[in-house]
């Protein structure tokens, strides 16, 4: 009798413990989200008003005498080719 209310008692006291640990690692979770995602800076390249079409994009630039970026490549984006 004294075993089984032994181990009930472990389990009780063994939960706080476990609910800190999941606490911990949900710390854990959201500072490696932290860490990952980008800041502000490193999507400021979102603002750029880019042009998907070519006659356009020099039209643009030289109305508002800017330089043209042409980006041109052959395959697959990820190099899968």
């Amino acid at each position: 009798m004294i075993r089984p209310v032994a181990a009930v008692v472990a389990v009780f006291a063994a939960a706080p413990l476990a609910r800190a640990q999941e606490a911990d690692a949900d710390t854990a979770f959201a500072q490696q989200c932290l860490a990952i995602l980008p800041t502000a800076e490193e999507l400021s390249w979102r603002a750029v008003p880019w042009q998907t079409e070519l006659r356009s994009a020099l039209a643009a630039g030289n109305r508002e005498h800017k330089p043209v970026l042409l980006w041109a490549m052959n395959g697959h984006p990820c190099g899968q080719t």
